[in-house]
């Protein structure tokens, strides 16, 4: 075979968020393999799923329109035009009645997927501040602290580091397999490792030191490192005076902390806890890579702050852990977004914003003056930033509260699974007048729209992984065309803005013209560079030199931002509302401490429980139980239970695991049964039984004060017992299906 009949390109995978890059081998303009652009270890076995993903006999292809009632599956194939046609004039007469701020849209956000800003652009020029994300809840909410501690974002970097702390993320080669070769490789040259979490996952089993934690503590657990570090001196004092501010109040909290209280509240012992710390401060430079569990706790926002505080003080900023910024010679997602064309009234009527002001437009204002002043723009948006919080933003869908919100467009977030109190969830999507889904599959969210619009697959568009807090843009080919009638996400909002006069704001013929715009800034065009990897930046501003884009201009120890907000301006400790402790009555009632969202080797989020192979390796929905906690309750191994909290219950498969803590379970995310028919009968394809979201309240008292963030990772209780006869022949039915 000749070299023009063979072909290499490089994409990144999209099949999780670990954003492996990757190349694609082409014979003959045939896709025939995707291997790891440099690690071999680097890729996992849901990459490798991509032929059955692609040619999916339940992939949607066609934009697709309902006839009958909500829920009910009536479905016609349409064309593309009258789909957008239809969709925009609905979406007018809903504005026209109710306001701009009537309609909400729910994003997967990844610029990988073509969004470059798009949907932000789209909903601030058309006037609506109502956009949420999953992200509220995994990763947006870290950007966000980071932002009032530092500015911007920090990223770690592997190859310099001499310690890794992971709080309760445990990279394998079944999740997250780029960064598992990572550690892999730092720990074969010496690097310690320490692991926070109550199971003894893959990474504890070989960490230097693995501290056991009761679920939810984890703020605690960092409040005592930090304890340790300051009254031992450990910390970096140079760094500390010339970068820092607020020291002195940081002791003081600290110092509220002491060992013997954080061991009380943890689990773990004294000493153990001081060996983690020294071993941290001492052996650095030392990086906290992200993970999501942190993220969602009632904790959440402190647990974060003390782990920027924790790179802080050790004098880690700016070594393996690196400040991120906007690159000088790229567009910046968002210039795209024009965040300045949404009005102060309509920012103002943003849903939630003032009862959780961190991620909103609200909390941002004290940031616009120092962000201009360091980086030469004023919105820096950190992976969806000014955001709605989901909770009101159903709340308005379901009760008109603070006031009604009709129209509402699912862009591959499948909403109805992907976030907490589904029950409201479903109930806010029954009542809207329009709901447009963009997406892959028939989801369960799918099933409740009035339109289908088909999405293309990662590998069947050029594209670029860069947003406002990335050090570098990773940079995709397109290796495939489209099948059927896909197109992209951009395209479909061109076609909407177009049909509703807004067509002036999309001036780009297409994705690669998006692209070629936002790298021209630097001189360069998207045909001469298409064919790299990684798009390097030049005229980087280092805010270890210019200045840190806060209040202060230096790493905000005490946080300025927060203060002038109403919340704690330092990391603090506060036990959840339900909780052993807190609620032992109840703990009577309900033994057992829920664990949400232990990622299923073989899923992502709602995502690939249609492709065979995956769903071989993880065929049902699983909680994992202690052994003596399933005799507790009388259940057996591989037995359907109910899983049940004071707000709901879900129906899942006992599993038995002696690396479960006593007196914990570990429920999954997202599960549905896509070879179920959908509709309401079916409980939309099993979602309303097997999904977490059941189970999950939205209260206040189980989320986080600063950015209301539900808790999912501890202090949430719940018991399990065997499900009805009843239930019985749906079960059976389901492994009927499965085995066949």
């Amino acid at each position: 075979m000749t070299c023009a009949e063979r072909e290499e390109k490089h994409v990144i995978c999209n099949v999780c968020d670990n954003y492996c890059p990757l190349t694609a081998e082409l014979e003959q303009g045939r896709l025939v393999n995707l291997r790891p652009y440099e690690d071999p270890k680097a890729i996992c076995y849901k990459a490798h799923s991509y032929k059955e993903y692609i040619n999916h006999p339940d992939r949607m292809l066609y934009p697709m329109k309902n006839l009958g009632k909500r829920g009910e599956q009536r479905w016609v194939r349409i064309p593309w035009d009258q789909a957008l046609g239809e969709i925009a004039s609905k979406l007018q007469e809903i504005i026209n009645r109710y306001g701009p701020e009537s309609l909400a849209v729910s994003a997967l956000v990844d610029n990988c997927t073509g969004d470059q800003g798009m949907v932000r652009r789209f909903m601030n020029v058309l006037g609506s501040p109502n956009f949420i994300s999953g992200v509220h809840m995994c990763a947006g909410n870290t950007f966000q602290v980071h932002r009032v501690t530092f500015g911007t974002t920090v990223g770690e970097d592997f190859e310099t580091a001499n310690c890794i702390l992971l709080v309760g993320h445990n990279p394998h080669k079944g999740n997250w397999a780029g960064q598992a070769a990572q550690i892999d490789a730092a720990l074969q040259r010496g690097a310690k490792l320490i692991v926070l979490d109550p199971r003894k996952s893959e990474n504890a089993a070989r960490a230097h030191i693995h501290l056991p934690l009761r679920y939810g503590t984890d703020a605690a657990m960092l409040l005592g490192f930090l304890h340790v570090i300051l009254e031992e001196k450990l910390y970096d004092p140079a760094f500390v005076a010339q970068y820092t501010y607020g020291f002195e109040q940081l002791k003081a909290r600290a110092a509220e902390y002491p060992l013997s209280k954080v061991a009380a509240i943890t689990g773990c012992r004294a000493e153990e806890i001081a060996a983690a710390a020294r071993m941290f401060a001492t052996s650095g430079p030392s990086i906290i890579p992200w993970g999501p569990i942190p993220d969602m706790q009632v904790n959440s926002t402190s647990a974060i702050r003390c782990q920027d505080i924790l790179m802080s003080v050790c004098g880690f900023v700016g070594k393996c852990e690196v400040l991120q910024c906007p690159m000088p010679n790229l567009v910046s997602v968002s210039e795209l977004e024009l965040h300045e064309q949404l009005s102060p009234a309509q920012k103002a009527k943003q849903l939630g914003g003032a009862q959780y002001p961190l991620l909103s437009y609200q909390g941002y204002e004290q940031l616009r003056e120092p962000v201009k002043r360091i980086y030469g723009i004023e919105w820096l948006d950190l992976l969806a930033s000014f955001m709605a919080n989901p909770a009101a933003v159903f709340r308005a869908m379901a009760e008109d509260d603070p006031y009604p919100v009709r129209a509402f467009l699912n862009l591959g977030s499948n909403a109805l699974m992907g976030y907490v109190n589904q029950q409201r969830v479903f109930d806010g999507l029954m009542r809207q007048e329009l709901i447009v889904a963009f997406d892959h599959w028939m989801t369960p969210t799918a099933q409740l729209a009035d339109y289908f619009l088909p999405a293309d697959y990662f590998l069947e568009r050029a594209g670029m992984l860069n947003d406002d807090s990335a050090a570098a843009a990773m940079l995709q080919q397109r290796v495939l065309e489209p099948r059927g009638e896909c197109r992209s996400l951009y395209a479909v909002l061109k076609g909407l803005a177009q049909r509703m006069g807004l067509g002036a704001w999309f001036p780009w013929e297409d994705d690669e013209a998006l692209l070629d715009y936002r790298v021209q800034k630097g001189g360069k065009r998207w045909r001469d560079i298409e064919g790299d990897m990684i798009l390097e930046p030049s005229g980087m501003v280092d805010p270890l030199k210019v200045g840190f884009a806060t209040p202060t201009g230096k790493i905000e120890l005490y946080s300025t931002v927060l203060e002038k907000l109403g919340c704690d301006p330092l990391p603090y400790y506060r036990e959840p509302a339900q909780s052993p402790v807190s609620t032992p009555e109840l703990a009577r009632e309900y033994p057992l401490t829920v664990f949400v969202g232990l990622r299923d080797k073989a899923n992502y989020l709602t995502n690939l429980r249609q492709i065979k192979t995956m769903r071989t390796i993880n065929p049902y929905p699983e909680v994992y139980m202690h052994p003596q906690d399933i005799r507790r309750a009388g259940v057996e191994n591989g037995q359907w239970v109910w899983v049940e909290t004071t707000h709901g219950r879900m129906m899942l498969r006992v599993l038995c695991d002696e690396v479960q803590p006593e007196g914990t379970i570990r429920v999954p995310h997202g599960w549905w049964i896509p070879e179920w028919e959908g509709g309401l009968e079916t409980g939309l394809s099993g979602a309303m039984l097997f999904n977490d979201g059941m189970i999950l309240p939205d209260d206040d008292w189980n989320t986080d004060r600063e950015q209301g963030v539900p808790n999912l990772r501890g202090g949430l209780l719940a018991k399990v017992y065997g499900v009805g006869e009843e239930n019985l022949p749906m079960l059976a039915s389901l492994a009927a299906k499965k085995a066949k």
